[in-house]
């Protein structure tokens, strides 16, 4: 069994976006330079493979913004418990120490630093690709993905921050003003995100102390987990909470985790634990996140965790807490 590892869907924004100018995955994929890459799952798809699909994608639209569009696609809910622990965090100085921490878990996943220079903070990205081209593609889709989810948390542009490209401006460069609030500066010895210390006290929209204590815990779990290969039940866990609500059946993740059914019930019986267990505990983390960080009722929470009826979700909820979900969000928002 090999190493769980956080992903976010690149794939099926990117067709979304192709679809938009009319052009089918059919005829993505038809592209003999990306012919194989059909049917390849997410997490097999290295940082080559991801540059050489926008590459081929870019021109079938004829669109060389396509990178930067695509980055504004990525919805922090596709981050799964990376995503809810940046929702909880307090500000934007927690946030960076985040992605420093746990940019590790993403298979697909440039390499982060933090520096001081001067009165500003700097977040500095180094990109494992040798093409000048592939450097420029995969810096668009990631300062667009950064900027974007930035954006959500602070539910608000992100002035008081400058972009750095060690590239030159490329024939598109007007652009950058259509997706980036902010000065772009090209021809710079690094690629980074230069942060004012005001912009880095700036709450987060969602903070939830509690909830990042969750979700971070989570995230250590996983961190632990990327050199081990016997935690099952961490494994199923990831699994579950990935599938953000649409849960799989046992089958379907003991097929994802290339064992069988009858197996993974053994191994979970081993570590004292079941699916049905473990598919109640993912349940009450994201009930109370939702509760905690969103507006949602208690029907549409029930709904998103796969509850036919309401009433049997706020039984469970009562089980799993002692406290009615109505009775929980009063106590966590007050």
């Amino acid at each position: 069994m090999t190493n769980e590892r956080l992903e976010f869907d690149l794939l099926q924004p990117l067709l979304e976006l192709l679809a938009e100018s009319g052009i089918r995955r059919s005829e993505v994929f038809a592209l003999p330079e990306l012919q194989a890459l059909q049917g390849i799952a997410q997490e097999d798809i290295s940082e080559t493979e991801v540059t050489r699909l926008l590459q081929a994608s870019a021109s079938l639209a004829r669109d060389p913004a396509l990178a930067l569009r695509l980055g504004q696609r990525i919805q922090i809910s596709s981050l799964g418990t990376f995503g809810f622990a940046l929702m909880s965090c307090a500000d934007l100085r927690e946030v960076l120490r985040l992605i420093i921490r746990y940019h590790p878990l993403f298979s697909v996943s440039p390499t982060w630093a933090i520096y001081q220079q001067g009165e500003q903070t700097v977040l500095r990205t180094q990109l494992p690709l040798n093409q000048a081209g592939d450097q420029i593609l995969m810096m668009e889709l990631i300062s667009s993905i950064v900027v974007s989810l930035g954006n959500f948390l602070l539910n608000r542009a992100l002035h008081g921050a400058e972009i750095h490209c060690n590239y030159p401006a490329p024939k598109h460069w007007e652009v950058y003003d259509d997706f980036f609030s902010m000065p772009v500066k090209f021809n710079q010895p690094h690629c980074q995100l230069l942060i004012s210390e005001q912009l880095l006290l700036t709450p987060v929209q969602t903070a939830n102390p509690a909830g990042q204590v969750v979700f971070q815990q989570q995230c250590e779990d996983m961190l632990r987990s990327l050199n081990r290969v016997n935690d099952v039940t961490a494994a199923v866990r990831r699994l579950l909470i990935r599938a953000g609500g649409k849960f799989p059946d046992i089958h379907q993740v003991a097929e994802r985790m290339s064992v069988s059914e009858r197996t993974l019930r053994r191994k979970l019986r081993a570590e004292s634990t079941s699916f049905r267990k473990i598919c109640d505990e993912v349940r009450n983390l994201l009930a109370c996140q939702y509760l905690s960080t969103t507006q949602f009722t208690v029907a549409e929470i029930g709904e998103l965790l796969n509850y036919s009826e309401t009433v049997s979700f706020r039984r469970a909820f009562v089980r799993w807490n002692g406290v009615t979900p109505v009775g929980y969000r009063r106590r966590v928002t007050e």
